[in-house]
């Protein structure tokens, strides 16, 4: 079929899910990014709703083909969100046609009518979109690259510093994690200032697993890395400034890997922030890149 046959634009409700996300595993084969992006309950959380506004087209014989979604503020401590959130989806066959130009304009006239500021979100950042973007004068306000290890072949070999000593998550040591998490991230930007009980209702959903999830204390300074860890995710990674530069990182992060294969997980992902110096690590420990996934602003 040809990318530039007519389509028919609606703005209506995505009410087959099913649909939205075959269109969203289209994106991800051809693009990559975050995995989860074609998963029907991510994408209930974020294309449908009351307060959602839908924009959809398709070709004559009824295939989606092209798919926006506008939603109010998330208000979840994603600090670099600005104004209402626009996503938008082009199937690979029928790019090069005008239909991103055409959902983003839409996206950000609705925003602006909405309440001023509009961030732009994508799971599977293209250079084609980062294009389009700039020349609607957007800016890139956060970026993650989308990395994954095949743990078929094993993992990567990092021990313990002498003197180690591991705590699994539990109810007694999750205030131990979130102090060292709240040691370790403070400093950065856009670091929300949660209390433990954010933080811990953010860490702790269905796909958590406490027995992968390990907090590391080190002679001469106590508490000092964590590792917490979710069915298939490396979910975060933290050292304090006084235990940086001895290898601690690398060390959590192959303990959880190495957990999770011990239960059967063939793979492990993660998202890492583009300014990070980590990533680096990430890919000596033999995680690839996958994609990048990113957030836009617009005034």
């Amino acid at each position: 079929m040809s990318t530039h046959e007519a389509v028919t634009w609606t703005a209506a409700p995505f009410a087959d899910v099913p649909e939205l996300a075959e269109l969203a595993a289209r994106c991800l084969a051809a693009d990559g990014g975050l995995p989860l992006a074609s998963d029907p309950g991510f994408l209930r959380s974020r294309w449908t709703g009351d307060a959602v506004l839908a924009q959809q087209a398709r070709t004559p014989d009824g295939q989606l083909v092209a798919a926006g979604a506008l939603r109010p503020p998330p208000g979840d401590g994603e600090t670099w969100v600005h104004g209402a959130v626009f996503g938008g989806m082009v199937d690979p066959a029928h790019r090069s046609a005008g239909l991103g130009g055409r959902l983003l304009d839409w996206g950000l006239t609705e925003g602006r009518r909405l309440g001023g500021r509009v961030t732009v979100e994508t799971e599977s950042l293209t250079g084609t979109a980062a294009r389009l973007f700039a020349d609607r004068g957007l800016r890139q306000v956060f970026a993650e690259d989308v990395m994954r290890i095949d743990l078929a072949e094993g993992v990567p070999g990092k021990g313990w510093a002498d003197g180690t000593r591991l705590a699994e998550w539990s109810a007694e040591t999750a205030g131990r994690f979130f102090r060292v998490y709240e040691a370790a991230f403070r400093d950065r930007p856009g670091f929300p200032g949660w209390s433990a009980e954010q933080w811990t209702a953010d860490v702790v959903d269905e796909d958590f697993r406490p027995g992968w999830s390990v907090l590391a204390s080190v002679p001469g300074v106590g508490d000092a890395g964590f590792v917490t860890a979710a069915v298939g995710w490396i979910v975060q990674v933290g050292v304090v400034p006084a235990a940086r530069g001895r290898g601690l990182g690398g060390a959590l992060v192959c303990e959880a890997l190495r957990r999770m294969r011990r239960d059967g997980e063939t793979e492990a992902w993660l998202d890492v922030n583009v300014d990070n110096p980590a990533a680096e690590l990430y890919r000596r420990l033999g995680f690839e890149h996958r994609g990048r996934r990113a957030r836009f602003a617009a005034q």
